[in-house]
């Protein structure tokens, strides 16, 4: 039952990459029709039928229909470009042995320029059908937990990330009263509860990260909850022996070492790919979108306040760097501005300055920081030095942030971190989503950010300000 959701997106997803790979054929086909008189249409049934063979023998090998990969977005970002690579590969290989020669040269360039150009779509348009459902599933397996400790909170975060099939309802622990953690976002709750807990919210599975020899109640939860369909299982609490924060990093001469976190930019091939996605996305903003706003933007501002076009504010960067982050000019002169956050209804914000800031396209010029080095597309927000200072001495991990080159977005802006921070939690917070973000890094988690912090844009934030 708690799996319709997921097959159901499956389906879509077939369909829908069905659907985009036959209107590029056909597209693709009448273009190079209307230029060569050679090709054949008696050949079209024939290849239009191997075109969908080896898409689909091609997104089969890549498990791109898997239920693991169409958990999270990004892993389908990631299996799809990879198919679509070896489609081009696998079709330009039987078209070779067969028929090729009917064909004009451009047929097979218009051919896979359009399939490109319908997976970016229909990858937009999945990115926000799970946003947009993702809390109105209905069919998700319920999950408790069992103790309070490392394991079960990394357990909890493999819940909480794969919510097309889980629906983590909270912790159990040795308590009297049930009580909210430090940071006030998880509620820990009494075991002698549970089971009612369980029976009165449909709860699917217990796990428990507690044996016998921690609780000695254990044994009987384990069989009243067989008595009402509940699954039990139990995960150890390795913590206890290695805490769980570390991770085998690499070997010297097989010596393993242990690192503290994961870091898959610490490879120098992921920091090629980053580093070329940025150069790439940077060049073709300033081509295509700075290029005629500049101008724009230029004339009206100049006509909204005095001052320059550009604002330059010194921000802490990579291994705690300063450099000069570039932006429009959104507020009038101010003596203020290198101390003071921009808040809800702020008096030296500007008519046009209010536009972009909710727009954020007065974070463009950033684009050239990408260019120049000192930023990425994705990554960690920069702050003012100041304020680095000053949040590294009352947060915890702070300074892990800035083992990453800033980001003109993020993982913490696209989950509502974004704008200013009016107290210590929102900071905490937003620390935590840089540091997951780091330990998680892949080329497809950037590209999922780009599109949810363009889908955010669109619907508007209400921290846009």
């Amino acid at each position: 039952m708690e799996n319709r959701y997921i097959f159901f997106l499956i389906v879509l997803l077939f369909l829908g990459d069905i659907i985009a790979i036959n209107c590029s054929f056909m597209i693709a086909y009448f273009l190079d029709s209307q230029n060569n008189s050679i090709i054949q249409s008696s050949h079209y049934n024939l290849d239009l039928l191997i075109f969908n063979a080896t898409w689909i023998a091609s997104a089969f090998f890549m498990q791109l229909y898997h239920r693991e990969t169409a958990q999270r977005t990004e892993f389908i970002f990631q299996k799809s470009w990879r198919a679509v690579v070896l489609h081009a590969l696998t079709f330009n290989v039987v078209i070779l042995l067969t028929n090729y020669a009917s064909y004009s040269k451009n047929f097979l360039v218009y051919i896979f320029i359009l399939e490109i150009c319908a997976f970016i779509i229909s990858r937009f348009v999945i990115t926000a059908f799970e946003q947009y459902h993702i809390k109105r599933v209905r069919y998700k397996k319920k999950i408790a937990i069992i103790g309070y400790n490392e394991t079960a909170k990394r357990l909890a975060d493999y819940f909480l990330k794969n919510q097309m099939s889980y629906n983590f309802t909270g912790f159990f622990d040795h308590t009297t009263e049930s009580y909210m953690d430090k940071t006030n976002q998880d509620v820990i709750r009494p075991i002698n509860k549970l089971m009612n807990y369980a029976v009165e919210n449909e709860v699917a599975e217990v796990y428990s990260t507690l044996f016998p020899e921690d609780h000695h109640h254990i044994n009987d939860l384990v069989a009243v909850a067989e008595q009402n369909c509940v699954r039990f299982k139990f995960i150890p609490d390795v913590t206890k022996i290695i805490n769980s924060d570390y991770a085998i990093d690499t070997y010297f001469d097989e010596i393993p070492v242990l690192s503290t976190r994961t870091e898959p930019l610490e490879h120098i091939t992921n920091r090629i790919f980053k580093r070329s996605f940025d150069i790439f996305t940077s060049v073709c903003v300033v081509i295509f979108i700075l290029s005629w706003l500049i101008p724009i933007l230029t004339v009206i501002i100049k006509l909204q306040s005095k001052g320059p076009v550009f604002f330059m504010q010194l921000r802490s960067g990579k291994d705690n760097k300063p450099f000069w982050c570039y932006k429009f000019r959104s507020m009038t002169m101010n003596d203020d501005v290198e101390h003071i956050q921009a808040t809800k209804n702020d008096s030296r914000v500007t008519k046009i300055g209010a536009f972009m800031r909710k727009t954020s396209i007065d974070e463009l010029p950033q684009f050239f920081n990408v260019l120049i080095g000192n930023m990425s597309v994705v990554g960690p927000r920069p702050h003012m030095v100041k304020h680095t200072e000053q949040y590294k001495a009352i947060v915890h991990q702070y300074m892990v942030r800035q083992l990453l080159k800033p980001g003109i977005t993020g993982w913490a802006q696209v989950n509502g971190y974004r704008g200013e921070t009016k107290d210590h939690k929102q900071m905490v917070k937003r620390v935590e989503h840089d540091i997951w973000y780091i330990e998680h890094w892949s080329l497809m988690l950037d590209i999922k950010i780009i599109f949810l912090t363009i889908i955010n844009t669109l619907k508007g934030e209400e921290n846009a300000y």
